[in-house]
């Protein structure tokens, strides 16, 4: 009688042991699985009807402002950044020395140590040592764009916080800009447009990639000469 209660007792024990891996797993598996949603959009869907209403804020109408107010709302932002800077360095050294010295005696020694000796011995030695160098540097740099960027903070004084990101993939080359920066509610024109000088913090990036960055980049064996290459 011991024998099959302690067989059931292990039988249910060991269900309940799968059971669990079997629920660990699916809970891990639906969080992988589980997309990952912007917290500004996510706080865009979470707009309940007022009592007694049949609207919500969310709605537009033909009163209704366009330009961007809100957590999720859109704003086009016309990049026009011009950035140019020259610089020039100059330097010159130079370094002139001279000793004369003169040897009359050696304690009476000289003429057993250098038969030849001449009292009037003396050494003359000059150095000069000069450098010049000059260098110039001229960047200039133009960057035209638009990008469509969405408000993710509103701060207390209504100023807010947008991130906007573009990709586009030309011949197997992809090509992003990525923009944000905190803007104004006043600086936004009446078509919802706002230039990227008005944009406060702004930060701009823009990069490409595939073959064309690879060829036009140094190769590692030539940036690795430039570090130990003394000339």
């Amino acid at each position: 009688m011991t024998r099959p209660i302690t067989f059931l007792m292990v039988t249910m024990l060991a269900a309940l042991t799968l059971s669990g891996c079997n629920a660990t797993k699916k809970e891990v598996t639906e969080d992988l699985n589980k997309p990952i949603v912007d917290e500004a959009l996510q706080r865009v869907n979470q707009h309940h009807t007022e009592h007694g209403s049949l609207w919500n804020n969310s709605g537009s109408t033909m009163f209704t402002d366009p330009k961007a107010h809100q957590v999720g709302d859109l704003v086009m932002v016309l990049v026009q950044e011009n950035a140019s800077a020259t610089r020039s360095l100059g330097t010159k050294q130079s370094r002139n020395s001279k000793h004369a010295s003169s040897l009359a005696g050696m304690f009476g020694l000289e003429k057993s140590i250098v038969p030849n000796f001449d009292p009037a011995l003396a050494m003359n030695t000059s150095n000069a040592k000069s450098f010049t160098g000059s260098g110039e540097t001229t960047n200039s740099d133009s960057l035209i764009a638009s990008v469509t960027a969405v408000v993710t903070e509103v701060f207390p004084n209504g100023n807010m916080k947008i991130i906007g990101r573009r990709e586009v993939t030309i011949n197997q080359q992809p090509q992003e800009l990525t923009f944000s920066g905190i803007v104004r509610p006043s600086d936004i024109s009446a078509s919802n447009t706002i230039v990227s000088a008005q944009v406060a913090q702004a930060q701009v990036s823009y990069g490409s990639g595939g073959s064309l960055a690879s060829v036009t980049g140094e190769g590692w064996l030539g940036k690795a000469l430039d570090v130990v290459w003394p000339f």
